[in-house]
């Protein structure tokens, strides 16, 4: 008897869940706000293709081709829009759009304290505050001889391997790089993945938790299966996140108990100067460095992989830059490569700006939600409270809407209309739809530095090596994304200009 009821019940809680999903699926189709925007019915009816798409690691690639069948808005799931025109950029991430829309997506990583990233209103504006004296031009500039030092380590690498007529994984090293210089910026600790040719025990947990961050985020996108599919998350990939956290805080400690040392001049160095109600919390501090290590290294490595391995497939263009760091370089007495030099190199910045349009480091969206009791215009469409929207680097810079020969490395696009080299199909390319460290109030505060850093280390390794691909394992249509990008090896034969 005990058991026929017990079926009974099961029975009934399965035809109640397949009614309700039934009803819920007839009305995102026929009733819910965005049933007007395009896109497939199966995406506007569950979260689960998206969730999916992200747990292949093939979601930037996914929401790309349904933008070249759908067109520059698309809804990409039940309550989620992708845009790709160049307004939506301001209307999303503007400082107008702050007023109606607010961030999405984010977990927290503390109940007690968040970063920058996270952080909303009064509070993101005194942590902005705070850290932007920090990446100023005049810290930019004080951190070059760090910035040097950490560079002739990978070139003496790399000296090594080409001497040993070794094929070099190029991409690796530059992980290598990028990890050890924010290290020493942003915790003062040297990782030594230089030094070791191999990553440090953290920065190998790091690599684990972009895949974490990526599954917990299309995890809590499904609702009230969320709880159901936290489950299936590994546990080494949720201790990542806790272990990440609580290394950032013993390393933040050990910092503060230096206090304000003459001798060093990392990030602490300047928010240690804004003290009282304008400065950081200890908590804030910890978090925030948790989030800089991460921010400041991959997308920096695969900036410079992505446009290396674009110069090696189109000679044409790697030619012309080897030319201008050759002519900057040869008519400086000294014959030193410094970022004074590179600000004399609009080539190499144009190099590394059609490699990021190409190639984006982080090649997804930053979500924004509508308020409760809100409405907002983004792109000339009205949408209503609760609706999910952003800008999706990668099919907003390589699908053909914005860029002629959208598909080509074409540097040159990205010199001034007046350049004799500029090529006249490219003046009305739409650029501002190219926004890499995005806009408005929340953009990448550490733009600045990050241009200077890609400039001086691909100056840097282009003045000292010629080098072409060992194979085509980079292939970028293959990659997979968490977060960031989850890139192959870029092997290349060394060969050193100056013996």
């Amino acid at each position: 008897m005990a058991l026929i009821t017990l079926t009974y019940a099961f029975v009934g809680i399965a035809s109640a869940a397949c009614l309700y999903m039934t009803l819920r699926a007839i009305y995102r189709l026929t009733l819910h706000p965005l049933v007007s925007f395009p896109g497939p019915r199966l995406r506007a009816v569950s979260h689960l293709p998206h969730a999916f798409s992200g747990w292949r690691g093939r979601q930037p690639y996914d929401v790309r081709d349904l933008h070249r069948d759908y067109g520059p808005v698309v809804r990409i799931a039940p309550d989620l829009l992708s845009f790709t025109s160049p307004s939506a950029w301001q209307d999303i991430y503007g400082h107008q759009a702050a007023k109606n829309l607010v961030k999405y997506g984010y977990f927290r990583v503390r109940e007690d304290a968040q970063p920058m990233l996270t952080s909303f209103g009064a509070d993101h504006v005194r942590q902005r505050t705070a850290f932007s004296h920090g990446f100023s031009d005049r810290a930019i500039s004080e951190q070059e001889p760090a910035l040097a030092q950490h560079i002739e380590q990978f070139l003496a690498q790399l000296r090594k391997s080409s001497r040993d007529r070794t094929i070099v994984d190029v991409g690796t090293m530059l992980r290598f790089l990028s990890f050890d210089i924010v290290g020493k910026y942003a915790l003062s600790t040297d990782f030594g993945c230089l030094e070791n040719n191999a990553y440090h025990p953290w920065v190998a947990l790091l690599l684990l938790w972009f895949r974490t961050v990526t599954y917990v985020q299309n995890a809590l996108a499904m609702g009230i299966l969320a709880p159901f599919l936290m489950l299936f998350v590994p546990r080494r990939m949720l201790n990542s996140v806790k272990d990440h956290l609580r290394m950032s805080a013993e390393k933040v400690q050990q910092r503060l108990a230096v206090g304000d040392d003459p001798n060093i001049r990392d990030l602490w160095t300047y928010i240690l100067q804004n003290k009282g109600e304008k400065g950081l919390t200890t908590g804030e501090m910890e978090v925030n460095a948790a989030v800089l290590l991460v921010a400041g290294t991959d997308p920096i490595a695969d900036a410079i992989a992505g446009t290396l391995y674009f110069l090696a497939i189109n000679p044409a263009a790697k030619k012309k830059l080897y030319d201008e760091i050759d002519g900057v370089i040869t008519s400086q007495e000294n014959q030193i490569v410094t970022m004074a030099s590179t600000k004399r190199m609009p080539y190499i910045h144009a190099c590394l700006n059609e490699g990021m349009r190409l190639y984006p480091p982080i090649p997804g969206g930053m979500r924004r939600q509508v308020a409760a009791g809100k409405t907002s215009t983004v792109a000339g469409y009205s949408l209503p409270e609760k609706t999910v929207v952003s800008v999706w680097q990668l099919p907003t810079f390589t699908l053909p809407h914005h860029f002629s020969s959208h598909d080509q490395f074409i540097p040159e696009r990205w010199l001034p209309a007046n350049h004799p080299d500029r090529p006249a199909y490219t003046l009305h390319d739409r650029q501002e739809a190219f926004q890499p460290f995005s806009v408005g109030p929340k953009n990448c505060l550490g733009k600045g530095l990050s241009y200077a850093e890609m400039k001086l280390i691909l100056a840097q390794f282009l003045w000292h090596f010629e080098f072409e691909l060992a194979d085509n394992a980079f292939d970028i249509e293959k990659q997979k994304s968490y977060v960031f990008r989850d890139r192959p090896p870029l092997r290349v034969k060394l060969v050193e200009r100056f013996l």
